[in-house]
C-alpha cells in the first residue's frame, strides 16, 4: 500500500473509479488534526485570491457574465447573485476532484469534507464570443452583465464570515495532463500549497485547454459550516447597492429580432432602473442597455470598453 519515501508519504487518492496517487508533504492529514498552515477562518477575513492577486483582479474595471435572460431577470428582481452546485456541471473535467476520497497512510478511507459545501460563480475576461452567445441563447435569449469589479468584490467580503471566498484564475491544461494518476504529477502553474482546503480550490479550478479562450475567472464558496441534510442546487447571496453600481451594463443577444430588442431595453431601463445617462460634456445620451454587435458590422465600436 503506502510506502515512505524519505519526508514524503505516498498516500491514495480516489475519485469516483479512478484511483490517484498523491505524493505531496502534507496533503491530507486526519480530519480531526489541525492543519499546520491552517487559514484563518474568523469573522471578516479577506476574500482570498488563487492563481492570481488581488491588484491582477482590480487591474481592469469590468467582468462578464453570461446567463439566460430568466436568470437575468431574478438576478435583478431579487438582487443576488447565484452560485451553483459544481456537480450540476455538464463537464466531468471540471468537477472531476468535486467529491473525493482517499486512503491516509492509516488505511483509512476518508473524503474530502469540501465537496458538499463548495458553490461556484463562472465569469470570464472575455468581452464578448460567439460560443457564448450560442451556449445560453440555443433554448431562450441570452444576456450579458457587465459586472464592476470592486464592488463585486465589496459584496463578496460581506459574506466571508460564513463562507471561505475565493477569487480564482481559472488554470487550462490537456485533458491529459488533468487526468494524470498522481496529483503531484499535475503540471500546476506554481507549487501547491499545504492547506488541504487550498488544494481542492486548486483542482477546482482547472479546466480543459479547449476553453481557454473564455478567460475565466471563477469564483468559489466554501461554506464554514456543514449542513446537515440534502445539499441545494446552488445558493443566492444578495447584494445591498443598487443594480447599476454592481451591473454597469447589459448586453443583449446579438441574435434577437428588433421588436424584442426594443421590448427588453424598456424592461431594463424603466423597471430596473438602467435609463440612459446624459453627458454634462457633449449632451449626448450614454446607454446601459445595448445589443452585441457580435453579427454587425455597423458599430461595432459600441462594446469597447476600457477593460
Amino acid at each position: 500500500m503506502a510506502t515512505t519515501c524519505g519526508a514524503e508519504r505516498e498516500r491514495i487518492f480516489s475519485i469516483r473509479s479512478l484511483t490517484f496517487i498523491c505524493i505531496y508533504r502534507n496533503f491530507f492529514v486526519p480530519l480531526h488534526r489541525p492543519l499546520k498552515n491552517q487559514l484563518n477562518l474568523s469573522k471578516n477575513m479577506e476574500v482570498q485570491f488563487v492563481n492570481m492577486t488581488k491588484e491582477d483582479f482590480l487591474s481592469k474595471k469590468r467582468l462578464h457574465k453570461f446567463m439566460p435572460l430568466e436568470n437575468a431577470l431574478k438576478t435583478l428582481s431579487n438582487q443576488e447573485l447565484w452560485f451553483a452546485d459544481p456537480s450540476t456541471w455538464k463537464d466531468p473535467f471540471e468537477k472531476r476532484f468535486l467529491d473525493s476520497d482517499y486512503v491516509d497512510v492509516n488505511d483509512e478511507e476518508k473524503s474530502i469534507p469540501y465537496g458538499k459545501r463548495t458553490y461556484c460563480m463562472c465569469t470570464t475576461q472575455t468581452q464578448t464570443s460567439e460560443a457564448y452567445w450560442n451556449a445560453y441563447s440555443q433554448k431562450q435569449i441570452g444576456i450579458e452583465f457587465i459586472l464592476n469589479r470592486q464592488e463585486l468584490l465589496n459584496q463578496l467580503e460581506a459574506y466571508t464570515d460564513s463562507y471561505d471566498v475565493y477569487v480564482g484564475q481559472v488554470e487550462y491544461m490537456r485533458t491529459s495532463e488533468i487526468r494524470k494518476a498522481k496529483i503531484s504529477e499535475i503540471p500546476f502553474s506554481t507549487p501547491l500549497p499545504n492547506n488541504t482546503k487550498d488544494i481542492f480550490v486548486r483542482l477546482m479550478l482547472l479546466k480543459r485547454i479547449a476553453y481557454q479562450y473564455e478567460d475565466e475567472i471563477r469564483i468559489i464558496l466554501i461554506k464554514k459550516r456543514a449542513v446537515a441534510g440534502d445539499k441545494p442546487i446552488g445558493v443566492n447571496l444578495g447584494y445591498s447597492c443598487v443594480n447599476q453600481s454592481l451591473i454597469n451594463f447589459i448586453i443583449l443577444d446579438p441574435s434577437i429580432a428588433q421588436y424584442t430588442t426594443d421590448l427588453l431595453k424598456e424592461t431594463f431601463q424603466s423597471k430596473y432602473g438602467f435609463e440612459p445617462f446624459i453627458n454634462p460634456d457633449t449632451g449626448q445620451k450614454v446607454p446601459f442597455v445595448l445589443k452585441s454587435s457580435l453579427y454587425s458590422k455597423q458599430n461595432r465600436s459600441t462594446l469597447i470598453w476600457d477593460v
